[in-house]
C-alpha cells in the first residue's frame, strides 16, 4: 500500500520538475552596470518593436523585430515619418517603412537622455527607464531561462528593490 500511493505523488513531482527546469525562450535586456536583468517571454516569429527619438533629428523612429527560427534578432524594418531619419539610416526614398531583413545576436542601447525607449511586446509598453537611467547601457538578447530561474530573478529583483536583499553583482 505505501509504495501504492506514493508512486503517482513521485510522477506528480516529476513532472513538476520538468516543467519548472524546462528552457523558455525570453527576450533579456541586462543592464550589467547595475546588476538588473528583465526578462520577456517569446516564441519564434513574435514581433515586438522599440520607440525612441532619434538623438540627433530628434524625431521619432520606431524598430520592427520578430524572434527568429535559429536563436537570433531579426530587425525588419524601420518606420519613420522623418526623411532626414531616413536619410541617415542610408534609405534613398521617404518612404515611411523600409522592411529589412538583418539578423543579430545582440543589440546594445544606451537608456536615452530624453524621452526613453520604449519595448512594444504583446500589446505592451514598457520604458527602458524601469532598466536603468539616462546613459545605462543596455544589452538586449534572446536567452533559454528557465520557469524556476525566472521565478528567483523575480524574488530577487523584487527584494532588491525594497532594499531587503542584495544580490550580488556577478563578475563577468
Amino acid at each position: 500500500m505505501g509504495l501504492a500511493w506514493r508512486l503517482p505523488l513521485l510522477l506528480l513531482a516529476a513532472a513538476g520538475a520538468a516543467f519548472l527546469f524546462r528552457p523558455a525562450t525570453v527576450l533579456e535586456f541586462e543592464n550589467s552596470g547595475r546588476g538588473v536583468v528583465a526578462r520577456y517571454a517569446v516564441k519564434a516569429g513574435d514581433a515586438f518593436s522599440i520607440t525612441y527619438q532619434h538623438s540627433i533629428y530628434r524625431q521619432p523612429v520606431v524598430e520592427e523585430f520578430s524572434v527568429g527560427p535559429d536563436g537570433e534578432l531579426i530587425l525588419t524594418g524601420v518606420r519613420s515619418d522623418s526623411g532626414a531619419v531616413l536619410e541617415y539610416f542610408g534609405f534613398s526614398d521617404s518612404r515611411p517603412f523600409h522592411a529589412l531583413n538583418r539578423p543579430m545576436r545582440t543589440i546594445v542601447f544606451r537608456v536615452a537622455m530624453e524621452g526613453a525607449q520604449t519595448l512594444s511586446l504583446g500589446g505592451r509598453r514598457i520604458s527602458f527607464l524601469r532598466l536603468g537611467d539616462p546613459g545605462d547601457r543596455i544589452v538586449l538578447r534572446l536567452a533559454n531561462v528557465s520557469l524556476a530561474s525566472r521565478g528567483i530573478g523575480w524574488i530577487a529583483g523584487t527584494l532588491r528593490g525594497m532594499g531587503i536583499f542584495a544580490w550580488p553583482r556577478s563578475s563577468r
